[in-house]
Parts: C-alpha cells; sequence; structure tokens
C-alpha cells in the first residue's frame, strides 16, 4: 500500500488538517495534470495518468474516515485486512444491527417521519460516538478494537443507505 499520508505530506494521524490536504492535493493534481505531459512519450503520459489515480485513490482513503483509520492501521502493523473474509464476533454489536434494521422496517411500513427523523438522529449520533471512540482508539494505538469500530462504522454507513432509501420511500423522492 501506498501511504496516502506520505503522498500529501500529512501526519499519520486520524485528524487531518483539510486545507492542507485540498492544498497539496492541488498542487499535485497540477502537476500531474495530462497536460503537462503532451508532449512527453507515451511511458511519461502513462506514468503522469498512474500517478494522478493514485493521487486521487489516496484523496479518497483521507477523506473517508472507515478507509482513513484502516489506512493507519495498516500503516502500523504492516498488516492489510481483507474486509470479505472477515466476522464480526461482537454478538452485543450483531443484536443491535438487527434492533436498527427491525426498527427501520416497520418505520418503512408505517411511513411514520416523525420515527424516521428521530431515528436518523440516533444513528448520527451512534456515528459520531463511534468516530470520537475510533480517533481514541487509533491515538491509544490499540489497533484490534480500531478495526472492531471501523466495521461498526461500516454497517453504519450501509444503514444510512437504507435510511435514505425508507426517507425516498416515505416521501416519495
Amino acid at each position: 500500500m501506498n501511504n496516502p499520508f506520505e503522498l500529501f505530506d500529512l501526519a499519520v494521524k486520524f485528524e487531518i488538517d483539510n486545507a492542507k490536504l485540498s492544498a497539496n492535493y492541488l498542487a499535485l493534481q497540477k502537476a500531474l495534470h495530462p497536460d503537462n505531459f503532451a508532449t512527453g512519450t507515451a511511458q511519461e503520459q502513462r506514468q503522469a495518468m498512474q500517478k494522478s489515480a493514485q493521487l486521487n485513490d489516496a484523496l479518497q482513503t483521507l477523506k473517508d474516515p472507515i478507509l482513513r483509520a484502516e489506512a493507519i492501521i495498516e500503516i502500523a502493523t504492516g498488516k492489510a485486512e481483507n474486509i470479505e473474509q472477515k466476522s464480526n464476533n461482537d454478538i452485543e454489536f450483531l443484536m443491535q444491527q438487527m434492533q436498527w434494521r427491525e426498527t427501520l422496517e416497520q418505520i418503512e411500513i408505517a411511513k411514520n417521519e416523525e420515527n424516521l427523523t428521530a431515528f436518523t438522529t440516533e444513528i448520527e449520533q451512534q456515528n459520531k460516538e463511534i468516530l470520537n471512540q475510533l480517533s481514541e482508539t487509533l491515538a491509544n494505538e490499540q489497533w484490534q478494537h480500531a478495526k472492531a469500530l471501523c466495521d461498526k462504522l461500516r454497517f453504519i454507513k450501509k444503514l444510512n443507505v437504507e435510511i435514505e432509501r425508507v426517507e425516498e420511500s416515505i416521501f416519495e423522492l
């Protein structure tokens, strides 16, 4: 894995300087723009395109808190996780997931806007709390706990997609 923090000259930590990230991205993007290599060899043009794609991937990694946390863990441990092959052993959180899905299903059936708003607020609050825990866990180099928190955030991200779908069905957008 290429270190996205190094690419943008940022410290490897969960809280990032978004202004510096944006400024460094624009400077690098300008330097790697295909027009700069229009008169270059085919190999130079291909390398510029590859570096530009790498730059965009790194930007997406740093902008997404889950991907950013996983990058920090991978840099620190030297091990990349295969998300598809993981299983969640947190029975309490699995039960919470089932409860949330059931609640959302009931809201959708009842087409209850107030309950949807309250549920959305609850999920947003959970997301914030987990992000705060993740920041602290990463700072304390508790990698296994940080991985578990990333799993929770990934579920909440999927749940938010479902919430949007239910919202669209209720408001018939």
